[in-house]
């Protein structure tokens, strides 16, 4: 058997191009497996891990008003509340420097920050906030570069004041700054106080209920917080809900992990595809050396084990690259993911499955791949192995064998119609070279398809929106007032005043439940409003001549079985309930913020039902300028405009719509990313292909070439034969791509709608991604062919004729 290893050891060293590819096309299906399946494990019991450690609430009430420390305890005696942590969040404008303009932003204040119990904030550097200072929320500093030690500007009542940043702190439940969350900033109660809030009142709850937890109990329990807040005349803006056990980003990562994970299967598949290609030339070029292995008394064992020596040799060569690289790679792949999620992950750790799987992918794979083309060369007798000639000798015998020729010889200068000839000699290889690049394409055009998709349902719902900013307020304001005040207005096109009412949904006197769980918004706009419009699932819209008729979401309807023409009725809190009539149900796209779910009614109804006539709660403005620059000046000089004359801006419902729809494309932006990089990958190991196919061509055809140098060749007419039968490749594997990405995208869209919006993504394909994808494998082409190319041009009469 040392004979036959040193045979292994030979073919290994003397062709060592064909060696260092088949390795880096292993490493490269290994190195996916690796990264990808080690991020998935890491990321999504990191982000567990993180989220229970700061005792997350069961869900957070924002109220629209304030409670003291007396109404605190008698919201914890409710039946059902096993913890409630009152804190404090209201929006503030800051600004760094004393020549920008005022941004906004939040200020945070927990009673004791020594003493939390839920949704804990941990003190990252400097010290606890303590008047004058304030504390600055990690992201934040991160995003501005900010520092324990410098200083921050707060419009304080109208007055500029600046404060110290005294620490950093992280915050569990924070939108990234950059992705349009805004910055947040901490504070005592004694900072606070100046802000307008006294000390020992409070405007957002933390809550948990009794064990066992279920979303169900937190639901009931929910909602007999806000009866009991609305006896106390104190409504509710928005209820957010948390699992304890998972964190609230998961939806965001679970349904792109399953296609990482598909993705990286995929890339190994690809892999072993090339190793079998390679071993298959292999054999087919060594077939005379078996015929005489058998000659001098090999036994089929013996060739098995040569061959299958060297797939072995190669998997565990790539195994020594993509183990480290795939496991720092899913580290730091892990750790830039979850500080998108504001979580700590400093630690080198690894998955021990995800290792597991690199050495199975690198020990068995290559076995596997080449076991067939193995098995296949050890069955050929003595007499078929010494005179195999090893090119395809029978290519021209079949049907779409001549018609190639044909075709070849009507349409194409000679040189390429040898390339195309020399395309199909080898057809297994072909399929399995063209299978690799047609891959890649299919993955590059399918995640621009998801992008253009997602771009396009945006655009779409953004055109359903006529207004460019939101401008809530904390209760209602006269209309006459804001008349006045948005009657010197620059900037605004146009303008409506909207009443929007907290409502709970009843049915016979029984509380139904809206998909939130807490309430919804009852919200009165003008008939014939041009500023909105939502995208109806059934029955119409608002028509002049309506009075108690409501438009509901299809989420809610479904939830209650409700359908248009049911009656319900509607408990503003304080006022009697009315009847309303479901006229038809709507889809909300995405929303941006904390926006409660919305039932659209006329506005003379809503105002007459809740006693507020002649009053609203929201300006819905169209600006003249519509860009996102335009519309956020308009937003910040109607803000400083309001509040300089005494009316309080709301937080939570307000809102400018292209911030709204950048927020949302940077939820997709890091698995675009990753699809992207894989495509790439997959690329890659495409090109690794086409180069080793050619390479292996150029072997195979030595004495051929030696003919054609034989016969007058120049070296440029060679190099440029290899250089379009590679671009062909290239243009087949495109031309399969398309067609089946196009296919493939659609439902895959909808997929990942699905899991990331709730929504089916509008369909829409990328044709210029299709002629990037074209540019793209053209340079593939080229650049894999030009290694082979030069061999083949290199090669000269003599040294040919003596190849054996």
């Amino acid at each position: 058997m040392s004979v036959l290893w040193h045979k292994v050891v030979y073919d290994l060293w003397a062709h060592k191009a064909r060696t260092l590819l088949a390795m880096a096309s292993i490493a490269a299906g290994v190195f996916a497996v690796g990264a990808i399946f080690g991020m998935v494990d890491q990321l999504l019991a990191g982000m567990d891990a993180a989220h229970r450690a700061v005792a997350p609430s069961h869900f957070n009430i924002i109220l629209r008003g304030a409670v003291n420390e007396a109404q605190v305890d008698e919201l914890r005696a409710t039946p059902g509340v096993a913890g409630l942590d009152p804190v404090n969040q209201i929006p503030v404008r800051y600004r760094l420097n004393d020549d920008d303009a005022w941004q906004p932003g939040n200020l945070v204040m927990r009673p004791d920050y020594d003493a939390q119990t839920y949704d804990v904030v941990t003190l990252q550097d400097g010290a606890w906030p303590q008047a004058p200072e304030v504390g600055l929320e990690r992201l934040t500093g991160q995003f501005f570069g900010l520092e324990p030690g410098e200083s921050v500007t707060f419009d304080v009542g109208g007055e500029a004041r600046t404060y110290t940043v005294g620490g950093l702190i992280r915050h569990p439940f924070v939108q990234p700054p950059a992705f349009g969350g805004r910055a947040h900033f901490f504070a005592d109660a004694a900072t606070l106080a100046e802000f307008g809030v006294p000390p020992g009142f409070y405007v957002q709850l933390l809550v948990r209920v009794e064990a066992p937890y279920s979303r169900e109990k937190a639901e009931a329990v929910a909602g007999e917080l806000r009866s009991r807040l609305g006896d106390l005349n104190v409504p509710v803006a928005v209820t957010i809900y948390q699992d304890p056990d998972e964190h609230w980003g998961r939806r965001f990562v679970e349904g792109s992990m399953l296609v990482l994970q598909w993705m990286a299967a995929v890339s190994l598949f690809l892999s072993v595809v090339l190793v079998m290609n390679t071993l298959t030339a292999l054999i087919t070029q060594q077939t005379d050396q078996i015929g005489v292995i058998k000659a001098i008394g090999g036994r089929r064992r013996h060739i098995v084990a040569v061959y299958l020596s060297g797939a072995l040799v190669y998997g565990l060569a790539a195994l020594v690259i993509a183990l480290p690289s795939g496991l720092l790679t899913a580290f730091y792949a892990t750790q830039a993911f979850l500080n998108l999620f504001n979580i700590d992950y400093a630690a080198f750790q690894f998955s021990a499955r995800a290792v597991v799987l690199q050495v199975l992918s690198a020990v068995l794979a290559p076995a596997l791949a080449g076991l067939l083309p193995v098995l296949r060369g050890a069955a050929l007798s003595v007499r078929e192995a010494v005179a195999t000639y090893g090119l395809g000798a029978d290519f021209g015998s079949a049907p779409f064998d001549r018609m190639v020729d044909r075709f070849g010889e009507r349409f194409l200068p000679t040189a390429h119609a040898a390339a195309l000839g020399n395309l199909f000699r080898r057809k297994g290889r072909l399929a399995l070279t063209v299978l690799v690049l047609t891959t890649a394409g299919v993955t590059f055009l399918v995640v621009m398809a998801l992008v253009a998709s997602m771009l396009l349902t945006i655009d779409n719902d953004a055109a359903r929106r006529g207004y460019d900013v939101r401008l809530g307020f904390t209760t209602g304001q006269s209309a006459d007032r804001v008349d006045a005040l948005m009657a010197g207005a620059s900037g605004v096109e146009r303008y409506e005043f909207w009443l929007s009412r907290n409502a709970t949904i009843l049915r016979a006197g029984e509380r139904l439940e809206d998909s939130a769980g807490l309430g919804v918004q009852l919200v009165g706009l003008p008939i014939g409003s041009e500023l909105y419009r939502p995208l109806l699932t059934a029955g119409r819209w608002l028509e002049p001549g309506d009075d108690r008729v409501v438009v509901i979401s299809q989420d809610t309807a479904e939830k209650n079985r409700l359908a248009v023409g049911d009656v319900i009725t509607l408990d503003l809190g304080g006022v009697p309930g009315e009847r309303w009539e479901i006229i038809g149900t709507y889809k909300i796209i995405f929303g941006g913020g904390f926006n409660t779910e919305e039932f659209y009614a006329p506005l003379p109804a809503v105002a007459a039902a809740s006693g507020q006539a002649g009053e609203g709660t929201r300006v819905m403005v169209r600006t003249t300028d519509r860009t996102l620059a335009g519309a956020q000046a308009v937003a910040g000089a109607l803000r400083e405009r309001f509040e300089d004359d005494g009316l309080r801006v709301d937080l939570y419902t307000s809102s400018v719509t292209l911030e709204d729809r950048a927020f949302t494309l940077n939820q997709f932006s890091p698995v675009v990313f990753t699809l992207l990089g894989l495509a790439a990958l997959l690329a890659g190991v495409g090109a690794i292909g086409l180069t080793s196919a050619l390479s292996i061509s150029v072997m195979e055809r030595t004495r051929e070439i030696g003919v054609l140098r034989a016969l007058g060749a120049r070296s440029s007419t060679l190099l440029s034969l290899y250089l379009m039968e590679g671009v062909l490749q290239s243009l087949l594997s495109w031309g399969l791509a398309v067609p089946l990405a196009y296919g493939l995208a659609q439902p895959l869209a909808r997929q990942m709608g699905q899991t990331m919006l709730a929504v089916n993504l509008d369909y829409a394909f990328s044709l210029p991604a299709v002629f990037l994808w074209l540019a793209v494998t053209l340079v593939i082409g080229v650049v894999a062919s030009l290694g082979p190319a030069r061999d083949a041009a290199r090669i000269s009469v003599r040294e040919s004729l003596a190849y054996a």
